[in-house]
């Protein structure tokens, strides 16, 4: 029986809380303390980005808003949850957050399907997340070429935003924002050889798991359980789609 592996090309955290006048007066000493955790920074305006290369990996700062971006994570679970503790625990010391308007962790999931046209994939996703519907078929038509699943839902505490469809590879620009990833990376061949490494056919998983109004003291189990629900579901969905 053939192994679809669930890889995690691309994990985004985003934590928006209450505007600090305060940063712009500290921000470089801010900066300076974040040092020990990213070599490399870069001053834009009124914000700053700071980069680690070798993890490939960077977060932007602002004075009401976090983004912490890694690429290419895999087998950076344990080192995510470690750095975005030290982010947000570091800003706390500067200018203290009471609560985060919002928290979210979002998963670009990535299943490779070799072997299968886009269409064969299409047909497959249609006939388990879409209800099938003659007036519909006979209003538009019975042949799929391309489709995308869309859904916002509630679960437990966790509201999700969640996407699904057939992915070649050249229409990954289009529903992954890249952006500053060739600053996340040592050289342009390194960058090169990430956007190199997606699938050219996938199955891709876009899960965007947050929550509102959340106490700071909550950020911790925030992490780990959304980690935990992005993975079950991805993993869920792959398995029923592919009947495994």
């Amino acid at each position: 029986m053939t192994e679809y592996k669930i890889e995690k090309k691309k994990i985004l955290f985003n934590a928006i809380f209450k505007p600090s006048v305060e940063f712009f007066l500290k921000q470089y000493e801010l900066l300076k303390m974040y040092k020990k955790y990213f070599p490399s920074w870069e001053v834009s305006g009124l914000n700053f980005t700071v980069q680690d290369r070798e993890n490939h990996c960077s977060s932007t700062i602002t004075h009401s808003n976090i983004i912490f971006e890694i690429d290419d994570a895999n087998s950076k679970v344990e080192f995510l949850k470690k750095t975005i503790n030290n982010i947000l625990s570091g800003y706390n010391e500067f200018f203290p957050i009471e609560s985060f308007i919002r928290l979210g962790l979002r998963f670009y999931i990535f299943i490779p399907m070799l072997e299968i046209k886009k269409e064969e994939l299409a047909d497959i996703i249609q006939s388990k997340l879409f209800v099938s519907n003659n007036e519909l078929t006979t209003i538009l038509s019975e042949k799929v070429t391309d489709l995308a699943y869309i859904r916002d839902y509630k679960k437990d505490e966790f509201l999700y935003h969640f996407k699904c469809g057939p992915m070649p590879k050249e229409q990954i620009p289009a529903w992954v924002d890249f952006g500053q990833n060739k600053h996340r990376f040592n050289t342009p061949k390194d960058f090169k050889e990430y956007l190199d490494s997606f699938p050219d056919m996938s199955i891709y998983i876009d899960i965007d798991c947050y929550k509102q109004d959340i106490p700071f003291s909550d950020m911790g189990s925030f992490l780990t359980k959304s980690i935990d629900n992005c993975i079950k579901t991805a993993t869920s969905i792959k398995k029923y789609i592919l009947g495994e």
